[in-house]
């Protein structure tokens, strides 16, 4: 080798390395950079679909989101039932004791119920898993009364009242918290309080069996609050898979006490299943099944003494089968995503009631939801 080539080697070796990592550096910043991209380019994961409008505790709102909703439901009661068993009005007054008097028997039926709620609902996002909700509503209550003549057993028909009560109802307030999710599962557990609220005291006008007319606190079922301090567990499991989406979920209400009229609600209790299907993004329906029971009023209100079954705490719970049919469409078709529609209606399939009780014929509502 002569002399000076070998530094000259040393140099050619020195850029010939220098070029290949330059080389193989520039590569790999290439594919960082064609991953970075792809991932920007990849779609977000969609939200859950929408479950029934008539749960609580599935859909939450994101990290930092509010969840606003004003909802309105209808409902209807006719006919009268003890146990699964329909009665007439006069087999009514004719055989069921009053309960203040065993002696006699009743000489008010009702006829007649429409209820209509609206609510008011807040939900904030406090992290990705724990929400909190706050509820208010107001109910209206109008009653079709039938009274019968006299004291005795007599089925003369003397007469009809129109009345009913409306007024605030008692504020509920809760948090959901999800404990797990992945892909295609999750599950949730709610824990509220249902303050009270609303009046439990209202009154009402009625024709008595004398043809006359009387004014007294309304029966339970009429007063917009239940004057009560409530606790209200609950549990959410959903799935969805492709355009499909299912859960099952419980909830309950179960007072802590006595109200300072001297009675409390039996405790309730709601589990549901449903199942739904997305027919395009923003437009899902679903098929719910809600079962529920609930216990006699425990106590006695000294003011309520009407001669109807609906005066008897007695005569209030048992258990309820129902089905509904509801969907949720997008604000997204008219340019307001953040906007949506819900419906859902239904009707009993089964009830088995402690009475004689004025049995339920059907269940409407629309809920207007905003996400800001």
């Amino acid at each position: 080798m002569k002399k000076g080539q070998q530094p000259q080697s040393r140099a050619a070796g020195l850029a010939a390395l220098t070029l290949t990592l330059a080389l193989a550096l520039v590569a790999s910043n290439a594919e960082a950079a064609d991953i970075t991209a792809a991932d920007k380019n990849k779609p977000a994961a969609s939200p859950p679909p929408p479950a029934p409008m008539g749960l609580f505790g599935v859909d939450m709102p994101a990290a930092g989101k509010f969840a606003l909703s004003l909802t309105a439901q209808f409902a209807n009661f006719s006919g009268q039932r003890i146990g699964a068993r329909g009665v007439s009005s006069d087999f009514v007054v004719a055989t069921v004791p009053y309960l203040f008097n065993p002696t006699q028997t009743l000489r008010l039926v009702p006829q007649n119920v429409a209820l209509a709620v609206q609510q008011l609902g807040v939900a904030y996002g406090v992290t990705k898993d724990f929400a909190l909700v706050v509820n208010a509503q107001m109910l209206e209550r109008n009653l079709d009364m039938l009274t019968y003549r006299g004291l005795g057993r007599s089925t003369e028909r003397l007469g009809m009242s129109y009345t009913g009560t409306d007024g605030f109802g008692d504020l509920v307030a809760a948090g959901v918290y999800r404990i797990y999710q992945d892909e295609i599962h999750r599950f949730q557990l709610n824990l509220g309080m249902s303050f009270p609220s609303g009046s439990n005291e209202q009154t009402f006008t009625l024709l008595q069996p004398n043809g006359t007319y009387a004014t007294n606190r309304a029966f339970y079922a009429l007063q917009p609050g239940a004057g009560t301090y409530d606790l209200m567990p609950g549990a959410v499991y959903a799935g969805h898979l492709g355009q499909w989406s299912w859960g099952v979920s419980y909830r309950g209400r179960l007072p802590l006490g006595a109200n300072p009229e001297g009675y409390r609600w039996g405790d309730y209790h709601e589990a549901n299943g449903w199942a739904g299907y997305t027919w395009i993004p923003g437009i899902t329906t679903t098929l719910r099944i809600a079962g529920s029971t609930l216990g006699t009023i425990r106590g006695l209100d000294e003011e309520i003494r009407g001669r109807a079954p609906a005066a008897n705490p007695s005569f209030y719970g048992g258990q309820r089968i129902e089905l509904f049919g509801g969907a949720t469409i997008s604000g997204k078709f008219v340019g307001y995503e953040n906007f949506s529609i819900a419906i859902e209606a239904g009707l009993p399939v089964y009830q088995n009631l402690n009475g004689p009780q004025i049995a339920k014929n059907w269940q409407a509502g629309l809920s207007l939801r905003l996400k800001i």
